[in-house]
């Protein structure tokens, strides 16, 4: 509603001036953004697979501490593309509007073992993490440096609504010894968040190859008013009750809050979670080509 509400009324403003005066372009960018998201690739993104398992034995059962860790590398540079149109009011100035999706993704291997059902197994084990969002901005350019058909140079500075905000998790298990040889296990988690506001400053040049077609760059910075909870989670476990463990998973659901919690590195007991607060701060570098009507 806030995205479609701004685009009517911004459109209405500026219509009339937009269709005597300005000339319209549209462009198509793609590029990265990487956001801090600390609390997801520093904490949770550590989080091991821990918990209590029966184990059987000639001395009879006995319980036995699980800690297998399995950390996800840094998420590094999301791909970020999107389309933006842009209005020339004056020399100086350009109302811009777009709107963008970005996604990251990683995976890890590791090699351990594991108790299923009270015997003892080596596994291997894949993780994978995906987080994407969309984005909805509108504000302005201010040209620098301007030459008429053949380059310029300018600051910008936007309003972004972040939104869309998806979080993906997947943990699988592959016994490889014992009574559990072939046997596969996993774990699957789905979480969102709500959307966010931020203010987006940076700079950029468009360099004319036709009087109709640019190319360019913009490099700025993402800066937002908040950082916002994972929640709303699904979690999907193919442990049963038979397989005789007790699993304490790299994630859960707060209790009390619904809002998502991280597992510590070295968990001290089942409860010992904290929650997870993602902030998405970050530089964003963009290569753009414009069409100009």
């Amino acid at each position: 509603m806030f995205r479609l509400s701004v685009f009517v009324v911004l459109s209405l403003m500026f219509s009339q001036s937009f269709a005597e005066e300005s000339r319209l372009s549209v462009g198509t960018y793609l590029g990265f953004h990487r956001p801090a998201l600390e609390d997801l690739v520093d904490h949770e993104f550590k989080a091991p697979i821990a918990g209590i398992a029966d184990v059987v034995n000639i001395d009879g059962n006995t319980q036995s501490q699980i800690l297998f860790p399995n950390p996800l590398p840094k998420l590094g540079f999301g791909t970020n593309a999107g389309l933006e149109f842009a209005w020339t009011l004056n020399d100086r100035y350009d109302f811009i509007i777009g709107g963008s999706t970005w996604e990251a993704y990683v995976r890890s291997l590791a090699e351990g073992g594991f108790f299923l059902q009270g015997q003892f197994s080596e596994v291997v084990s894949e993780r994978t993490a995906k987080i994407s969002y969309n984005e909805f901005y509108f504000g302005f350019k201010y040209n620098l440096i301007r030459s008429p058909k053949k380059y310029k140079a300018y600051y910008r500075l936007t309003l972004n609504e972040i939104f869309d905000i998806d979080y993906r998790e997947d943990l699988i298990f592959l016994f490889t010894s014992g009574d559990a040889a072939g046997v596969k296990k996993s774990m699957i988690l789905e979480s969102q968040a709500t959307g966010l506001m931020m203010l987006q400053p940076g700079f950029g040049m468009d360099y004319f190859v036709r009087d109709w077609l640019s190319f360019g760059f913009d490099a700025s910075y993402m800066l937002g008013f908040k950082r916002v909870n994972l929640g709303n989670a699904n979690h999907k476990v193919d442990f049963l009750s038979t397989d005789n463990v007790n699993i304490w998973l790299p994630q859960r659901l707060d209790p009390a809050t619904g809002n998502l919690q991280y597992l510590s590195q070295e968990p001290v007991d089942q409860d010992d979670y904290t929650t997870i607060k993602l902030s998405f701060d970050g530089w964003k570098a963009l290569l753009k080509m414009n069409i100009y009507f």
